[in-house]
């Protein structure tokens, strides 16, 4: 999901009208893991599916669903769900690289995938299912991270220091390349991909890409775009390459993009 508002939903003016997403900080003490909780519900009439397209970001998301509770591996492109019925689902985001102290194997071997919690997680049915019939947000926080405060951890300096890395990707925009990234964190580039791979599950140079697509999509709803200038200023060598880029993760060139996500 995205950071906050709409950012990386994808078409949001598409988005139904019963569908509803909130979001809330995590407690102090565990601000260190989660990233944001979140529930997203919608009720649409038989026979209407609605397309909801993430332009993901780099973190694992665990889930409580009506078949029960799922985690979300690192995804590397466009994360695509199909809406029908009604629904609603609490959830967890976990900082980039915090997932990795909560299980033992790289967060590279999840990428893409959707597995049930309890093969990675000591998740008990009964809380899942506390969790998963909570009426809204605010009721399904405390349970969620009671929950959390029950697992093990091992947390390391490196990824808290990868948590930061991702950190700078998102917020300044004139980090477009890998060595940069590498240069302002005081570390190699093979260090850096070695890390990504194993703490945040996604390669440098994909983080990178997602946030300057999700930045070009952002862009797109604000009216008339040179692209062009755009293209520039996220760091791509030309209009072009960041048309290839967009049009893979979207589906659609940016410019036809901007004309009907408005």
């Amino acid at each position: 999901m995205g950071e906050g508002g709409t950012r990386g939903i994808l078409r949001p003016a598409a988005i139904p009208e019963v569908f509803a997403l909130d979001r809330l900080e995590p407690s102090a003490d565990l601000a260190d893991l989660v990233a944001v909780h979140w529930r997203v519900a919608w009720d649409l009439p038989a026979g209407r599916v609605h397309e909801s397209l993430v332009l993901s970001y780099p973190a694992v998301n665990v889930s409580f669903e009506p078949d029960g509770a799922w985690v979300t591996g690192p995804v590397s492109g466009t994360y695509r769900r199909r809406l029908t019925g009604r629904v609603a689902v609490p959830a967890v985001r976990f900082r980039p690289a915090a997932f990795r102290s909560l299980v033992d194997r790289p967060l590279s071997a999840l990428r893409d995938l959707v597995l049930p919690a309890g093969d990675l997680l000591p998740l008990d049915e009964g809380v899942v299912d506390l969790i998963r019939d909570t009426a809204d947000l605010a009721a399904a926080r405390p349970l969620i991270e009671e929950w959390l405060r029950g697992l093990p951890r091992h947390r390391t300096a490196e990824q808290a220091e990868l948590d930061t890395a991702v950190g700078l990707v998102e917020q300044d925009r004139s980090l477009t390349r890998v060595d940069q990234l590498a240069e302002r964190c005081g570390r190699s580039v093979r260090w850096l991909q070695r890390a990504f791979a194993d703490s945040v599950g996604l390669p440098v140079k994909q983080v990178i890409r997602m946030a300057r697509l999700r930045e070009a999509a952002e862009r797109a709803l604000a009216g008339d775009v040179d692209w062009a200038a755009v293209a520039a200023d996220l760091g791509y060598t030309d209009q072009a390459h960041l048309v290839r880029d967009f049009t893979a993760a979207v589906g659609t060139p940016p410019a036809r993009y901007a004309r009907t996500a408005r």
